[in-house]
């Protein structure tokens, strides 16, 4: 049925043609047969000229249907035709030409296209030689930031934009069409979450890296940004772009950074504040205390300060570089990236030093501001002293930077031996010890709870300590305490695994008990050593094993 009615159609279009032309040669044979040039389609926006090209076979005229499209002339320059003058029929002689066509935004109807006629007349016949379409009125959009004066300074898509780091960089953005901001990058976060904009009204907003990501912040960042009308038909996209954080500057999460006490050992790390009721909180470390840290591109670099009192009793500070071997304070970084580091300290030998105590600051730097320091610890402007007026006549004090003490410095501590609650004896870290074949007498790292996740130690189990370390590490250890150990108990999943999992030692030490077979653990066991000590008994939690 479809194929025969299309060769009925075209059957009967033919029989037309053939009619039509039989007419026209009966009507008037004498009229000369005029071929026209092959009609053209041309395209272009307001504002813009376009050329016409075409070979006449005789004298010819043309005409424009549309006043918004207009001829350009020797007679009427472009300049002439945006001060009014304009052509809209011209006539030439036969041959091969090539005539200037202006298109003007009169009559334009906002996102409709508009089309005119250019009809050739030559030998008193007509057709039509070109049609010209008038693109839609152009969708316009304008993005300004702050410049010179904080005047709005218009950018170009190539030149793009600067998210901040800790503040919101500020742009303007303006649109002849309803928009919005879409397709902002990951790392990216817009001032109160969105840009959207009416038809020929400015918005204001603000751009910058999303905080507390510093896998985002530390590193300098490029995307896209765009900025898309609501029927999707235009986008405008911008380059953003993100230096990463402050050269200068650094953060880091960890314990605050006053009254600490290190062991003589250096094992042992205690900090002691006011409590809320106005009594003393302490918290313990074992071995080492740990800081997360963030700076541009993972790098940072600690700075030692031994304070020391003169023979005159002023204070004195001896500095020592992050590559000085002689350093008894220890940053070491764990994992750069994660900024994961720890502080340690050497042992004191109060026989060999002559001392019996010693005073010790670990602060950390990124690394512009490292090297500054590092090579003027002087330095009036950035260095890490200033110098005080002690009075009419007396020499100048050196005391280190506040800014630094608030923002770079880690911990300040004093190295000494440390009291028990009942006695004069240093009191000893936990330890555990691996009695493993392969790494015997080796230490297993640990790591103490502390905060939320100790609080349910310290309640059920009535811990005054909680450690955690690695099933996988844990094939068989010894956990030497600093205590003489009255009975202990293990669980796991709520059930009692204590002769399973733990026993007495067998050479006789009183404190420590031994674990066994640790290893394949899937959840977690606890172990709790009771102790005797002034008539108070009480539990510590010497290891929680985890796979």
């Amino acid at each position: 049925m479809k194929k025969n009615k299309f060769t009925l159609g075209w059957f009967f279009i033919s029989l037309l043609m053939a009619f039509a032309v039989t007419a026209c040669d009966d009507e008037d044979d004498n009229v000369a047969t005029v071929t026209f040039p092959e009609k053209q389609t041309i395209g272009g926006a307001a504002s813009e000229t376009k050329s016409l090209t075409f070979d006449a076979v005789a004298d010819w005229t043309l005409t424009s249907s549309s006043t918004w499209c207009y001829f350009i002339t020797e007679g009427t320059p472009a300049a002439k035709a945006t001060e009014g003058v304009k052509e809209y029929s011209i006539s030439g002689k036969a041959g091969k030409q090539t005539v200037t066509i202006g298109i003007s935004d009169e009559g334009q109807d906002y996102d409709n296209t508009t089309v005119a006629s250019i009809t050739i007349s030559m030998n008193g016949q007509e057709a039509v030689l070109a049609e010209v379409t008038r693109n839609a009125a152009g969708r316009t959009f304008k993005l300004y930031k702050k410049g010179a004066g904080d005047e709005w300074v218009e950018v170009s898509a190539e030149e793009g934009i600067e998210a901040g780091y800790d503040n919101y960089i500020q742009y303007k953005a303006e649109a002849n069409f309803r928009f919005a901001a879409t397709n902002r990058p990951e790392w990216m976060t817009i001032e109160s979450g969105s840009v959207v904009g009416a038809a020929n009204q400015a918005v204001l907003f603000g751009i910058k890296v999303i905080e507390n990501r510093p896998d985002f912040s530390k590193y300098a960042q490029k995307g896209d940004l765009n900025f898309q009308d609501e029927e999707g038909k235009s986008v405008f996209t911008y380059t953003v772009n993100y230096k990463g954080m402050n050269a200068e500057a650094m953060n880091y999460d960890g314990p605050k950074p006053w009254n600490w006490e290190v062991s003589l050992d250096g094992k042992s790390f205690i900090q002691t504040n006011q409590g809320i009721s106005g009594s003393s909180e302490s918290s313990s470390y074992n071995k080492f205390v740990e800081f997360t840290i963030t700076a541009l591109n993972d790098q940072f670099y600690p700075i030692y300060v031994e304070e020391y009192t003169d023979f005159q009793g002023n204070p004195g500070y001896e500095v020592m570089l992050a590559d000085d071997k002689s350093a008894w304070m220890k940053l070491e970084v764990k994992d750069a990236k994660s900024g994961k580091a720890r502080v340690t300290v050497t042992p004191l030998d109060t026989e060999e030093s002559g001392m019996d105590e010693r005073t010790g600051y670990v602060f950390v730097f990124p690394k512009a501001l490292y090297d500054k320091i590092a090579a003027d610890p002087e330095n009036k402007d950035y260095g890490l002293f200033v110098s005080t007026d002690s009075g009419e006549g007396m020499p100048a004090l050196k005391e280190l930077r506040y800014e630094y003490t608030e923002s770079n410095l880690l911990m300040n501590f004093v190295q000494k031996k440390q009291k028990s609650s009942g006695g004069d004896e240093e009191e000893k870290a936990i330890e555990i010890i691996s009695q493993y074949y392969e790494n015997y007498g080796k230490t297993v790292e640990c790591t103490e709870i502390t905060g939320d996740e100790a609080d349910f130690y310290k309640s059920e189990w009535q811990a005054a300590k909680v450690f955690t370390i690695k099933a996988s590490e844990c094939n068989s250890v010894r956990i030497n305490v600093p205590f003489e150990v009255r009975s202990f108990i293990a669980e796991l999943d709520k059930e009692d695994v204590t002769e399973q999992y733990c026993s007495a030692t067998e050479d006789g030490t009183t404190t420590a008990i031994d674990l066994w077979g640790c290893q394949d653990i899937e959840s977690e066991l606890t172990v709790s050593h009771q102790r005797y000590f002034m008539a108070e008994s009480y539990r510590t939690v010497g290891s929680s094993v985890k796979q």
